[in-house]
């Protein structure tokens, strides 16, 4: 019985760091996605804001909305198993991410698609093209939240 109490107690010792691993990877994965959001909000804002000027720069445009398409792209690989609630970190992200991926996938996908357009648009120089394209972002941005992010 004593050698299977050391053993337990070896066996706890082991698991413990990578328990603590896991945990600390899944914090950095929150971070990293957190920023990640932070950027593509920054670029959102930066085209509405350069679209309400009365000469917007179409290079601003460009930039932004470059930014923008890149920031969605990393969407759907910012949230990888063990991300979630689970770790006692601060996010806003609902575990219906990881329990309903094929769900989450389709809508940061449409948000991807809705991005690249925009980039597409912003290359053109047409700000009518641009304009529109700005508006079809933000819904696929409130799809996804009405469904997979924590309600403010």
């Amino acid at each position: 019985m004593r050698k299977l109490t050391g053993v337990t107690a070896a066996l706890a010792l082991l698991v413990a760091p990578v328990a603590a691993l896991a945990q600390a990877t899944g914090v950095k994965a929150i971070e990293a996605r957190q920023a990640n959001f932070k950027a593509l909000a920054r670029a959102f804002k930066t085209i509405n804001d350069e679209l309400k000027g009365a000469r917007p720069s179409v290079d601003v445009l460009r930039r932004a909305a470059a930014e923008l398409s890149v920031a969605a792209q990393r969407i759907p690989g910012g949230f990888p198993a063990g991300s979630g609630p689970e770790t006692g970190a601060k996010t806003e992200a609902l575990a219906a991410i990881w329990t309903n991926r094929a769900g989450f996938t389709e809508a940061a996908n449409r948000n991807i698609a809705a991005a690249r357009a925009l980039e597409a648009a912003a290359a053109s120089g047409d700000l009518a093209r641009i304009r529109a394209a700005t508006d079809a972002v933000g819904p696929t941005c409130k799809g996804c939240h009405d469904s997979f992010r924590l309600k403010k």
